[in-house]
């Protein structure tokens, strides 16, 4: 299985806008993430064309999502 953080933020015109953080380590605490995303809004670095992406922070949730092979092919026999 794979586990992503995924971090949820509005927009300076309130849409919503996310980062995805992959290999995130297991079990941080709410107010650690809350923290590392309001550094994020603090910072004021990430725009698009002058709006802010990362303007108001909304939540934290992990995904974990898992792949069932069907079947691989041996690159090397073809």
């Amino acid at each position: 299985m794979k586990k992503v953080l995924k971090l949820k933020f509005k927009t300076a015109e309130n849409k919503t806008s996310m980062i995805t953080v992959r290999y995130p380590k297991e079990n941080l605490a709410a107010d650690v993430v809350k923290a590392a995303m309001q550094k994020i809004v603090d910072a004021a670095a990430f725009e698009k064309d002058g709006v802010a992406i990362y303007a108001k922070v909304v939540g934290a949730e992990y995904y974990t999502t898992q792949t069932d092979d069907i079947f691989a092919s041996d690159a090397k026999a073809e």
